[in-house]
């Protein structure tokens, strides 16, 4: 009979073999870190925004400078956790890396909510700010070539989404929105073809005003040459969160 001590493997021989290869593991752990720098990451900048926007703290750039910032702590938090999971799975037992991971980890996500606490501490909400909603309809054809200025008390103000519409009956109509300044209002909205103006409708408005509840009634223009005979506008205050 043959002597079963023969077929044993030797400790050293076991314990050669169950090692991971250095290369494996350096691959593993950059992995690992990568992965949970990324999932992590994207999840706090996002989680970031929507923190942003529930509190309604801050103007567009805020917003977007508080999540890249939560964003790059939250990589970090996931990478040293990454690291440390790993770790934990191919060093046994407990080691001085697996322990800096963990603490790294640690040191980050309390980071990241020190930078939601501050956030929400020092952050203002958005501005409010009042805007002129005019509406105008014309009759006859001919309009859709206008220029719908407002005219302030040193410069002319531009018009935000201005539409020009026809409904089905052939009527022309037109909305616009003039932002307004604190410092300088509104003196009057004036329509131009060309270099040419064809009405103006003054108003006197002042930088700050109230809000209104409606639109006034309808207005006829100051003066009424031949083409502003078939334009009427009406005016509103709306005072909007500048995000």
């Amino acid at each position: 009979m043959s002597d079963p001590r023969q077929f044993r493997i030797p400790a050293r021989s076991r314990s050669s073999g169950s090692r991971h290869h250095p290369v494996l593991v350096l691959a593993a752990l950059l992995a690992a870190a990568v992965a949970g720098a990324a999932l992590v990451g994207l999840a706090s900048r996002h989680g970031a925004l929507a923190f942003a926007g529930w509190l309604d703290l801050g103007r567009a750039g805020d917003r977007l400078a508080f999540a890249a910032m939560m964003g790059g702590m939250g990589a970090a938090a996931g990478a040293a956790l990454g690291l440390w999971l790993a770790l934990r799975r191919l060093a046994r037992p407990a080691s001085i890396c697996r322990g800096a991971a963990a603490g790294g980890a640690v040191l980050a996500f309390l980071s990241v909510a020190v930078g939601y606490m501050a956030f929400a501490l020092t952050t203002p909400p958005p501005p409010i700010h009042p805007f002129l909603l005019v509406q105008l309809r014309f009759d006859g054809e001919g309009w859709g070539d206008l220029i719908v200025e407002g005219a302030g008390a040193r410069a002319a103000i531009k018009a935000e989404d201005l539409a020009f519409r026809v409904d089905e009956h052939g009527a022309a109509s037109a909305e616009g929105v003039f932002p307004m300044g604190e410092s300088a209002g509104i003196r009057a909205v004036v329509l131009r073809r060309g270099d040419g103006e064809v009405a103006r409708f003054s108003l006197d408005l002042p930088g700050d005003p109230p809000a209104t509840a409606r639109y006034s009634h309808w207005l006829t223009p100051d003066r009424r040459p031949g083409a502003a005979r078939g334009v009427e506008m009406r005016f509103r205050i709306e005072r909007r969160a500048v995000r």
